[in-house]
This record gives C-alpha cells, structure tokens and sequence, in this order.
C-alpha cells in the first residue's frame, strides 16, 4: 500500500453496499497482492452493520467514506473515484475477490496504452443452484475464457481506467448511471477498451431465491430508467414494446456463452427454471422503468 505522501499507481475503489463480511474477505484478498505496487485503497461505505468500525480498526490503511445514508452505487463509485490520487483508477465491488496478481495485470494491461482495461470474472459461490444461476445471469459473457484485445465493452466491477477518462467526462453521468451508459460515452470520445483474459476477479456473494428476484428487477428497472433519458420516444416505446422477449433473448444469449466456453453447461441446464423466473422478473423492471421511470430502485441494487 502506498503511504500518505506517495502517490500510489493505482486506486482501488469499492462502493460497499453488502457489507459484513463480504467487504472484510474483499480487503483482504487486496492485501495478498503480489509485486511491489504503490496502491492506494478507497472504500464508500453506506452499510450500518459495523462495517465502518471494521475497516477502522483492522484496515488502517484502507480510506473510508462512511455515509449514514443509502446512496446508489454510481454514486458512490463517483464519491470514491474523486478521492482517488493514483493515475489509474481500478473499480470492483465489495464481494469480489482480486486474484493476487491483480494489479500487476491492471499495470500490464495498461503499459499498452489503452486507456480503460477489463478482466473475466470467475465464480467462487458453487455450491448452491441458486448461487450458480446468478453468476450465469450476471457474469456469463465475463467467465473464462474471454477475449485478448480490443472489444466493445468491459466489466463494471473488473475494470481500470486512466485518470484523465474519467475525469473527462460529466459528473451527473457517473454519479447517476450504470457503467453501461459511462462506457457508451467514452466510447463517444474516443475511448478504445482493452479486454485481459489474466485480469481476474471472483464473484463471492449468496443469495436467497426471492431476494435476487428483487434484484434483477431493481437493475432493471433503474437501467431502463436511464435509458429512457437517452434515446428518443420512437426508441423509448420500442424497447417498452420489445421487453416481453426479453427473458427468451437473453437466456439464450447465455446459452451461447456457456456452449461456446465449455464451461458450467451442467450447472446452465440445471438452473433453467430458475434463470427463466429471474429473467421474467428483470423483463418486467425494464418494462416498469420505461412505463414509470426509476423509483426507489436504484438504491436498491446491491
């Protein structure tokens, strides 16, 4: 870790919305990184459960930005990202495990010039169905293996771009909107995005049945939501329109990913009732987000 006075090479941010003890097994697998690099690491904390006196008293060294009150995570990865004193700025989620040569691979990665850089997420919840079928979900297109080179897109929570990228572009924007809408802008600019098949990080988080029901359909709703404020009426009512298909659509697109990987078909094809309910209840968020805008739901997604 980089001292106060050192300007570290990286910047770790982690918007803390799961708290205990998922954010102590995530600091701790960024305390196990390999080689010598000057890191600096930020955590915004909204998490009432002793979250923040944790951090205090077993991570001295970790910067904390505890709030009393429950913010989206943009927000608090915008809060993080302007705290941040190193020339690259690495984003992940308190229930991610960094592999150990992780910022190595984030300062390889980046001696290519590109200037946002991506990795794969792995699964490190096996044991339950329900635990799978999240991770197929949410990550399928980001299991191993995934591209070397350049590509269209990167991981939300696997991520690192340079400074001046970030600092380009609105503050409203990466306060209020998904990395989705953050990366279409860079895009915009310029932005070229460089996918590191050895930049890894491991999807660590149990769920309820009902609970990632409740989630899916809060994404959703407030990605919709921000969509809307994006496109024009005529694209707006297409997408309103087109959101029933939603769930055939996107269960094959996983499909696609797990065939073509030969990776977790036996875990894809035993969770099928159960993505299936997930994706009903993501199609209806979306429907819902462009009927009735965001709610409460952005706060909402953990």
């Amino acid at each position: 870790m980089s001292g106060p006075t050192t300007l570290p090479q990286i910047s770790v941010v982690i918007a803390c919305v799961n708290g205990l003890p998922s954010i102590a097994e995530c600091l701790d697998a960024l305390r196990k990184q390999q080689g010598d690099v000057a890191a600096e690491i930020i955590v915004v904390n909204c998490c009432q459960d002793g979250t923040a006196d944790l951090i205090r008293r077993k991570y001295p060294d970790v910067r904390l930005l505890h709030l009393a009150e429950r913010l989206g995570i943009p927000e608090l990865r915008a809060m993080g990202m302007a705290q941040a004193r190193g020339e690259i700025i690495a984003i992940t989620e308190d229930h991610c495990l960094a592999a150990e040569d992780w910022f190595r691979e984030i300062l390889k990665a980046h001696e290519l010039g590109y200037p946002a850089v991506g990795g794969a997420v792995e699964n490190a919840s096996v044991s339950r169905l329900v635990d799978w079928a999240v991770y197929l979900c949410e990550y399928s297109p980001l299991m191993r293996p995934i591209p070397s080179g350049e590509v269209g897109g990167i991981a939300g929570n696997n991520a690192a771009y340079r400074r001046e990228v970030l600092t380009a572009l609105d503050e409203s924007l990466k306060k209020n909107y998904w990395e989705f809408f953050i990366h279409e802008e860079m895009k915009k600019g310029g932005v070229k995005f460089f996918s590191v098949p050895t930049m890894v990080v491991f999807h660590k988080k149990s769920f309820s049945f009902l609970y990632f029901l409740s989630q899916r359909f809060h994404y959703s709703r407030s990605f919709a939501a921000m969509r809307k404020t994006r496109v024009s009426l005529a694209r707006r009512f297409c997408y309103l329109a087109s959101s029933p298909l939603l769930p055939l659509l996107m269960i094959w697109r996983m499909g696609q990913q797990v065939f073509h990987k030969k990776r977790h078909q036996k875990e894809f094809v035993l969770s099928l009732p159960l993505l299936a309910m997930f994706m009903v209840s993501y199609a209806f968020g979306e429907f819902w987000g462009y009927l009735a805008g965001p709610g409460e739901s952005l706060s909402k997604v953990e």
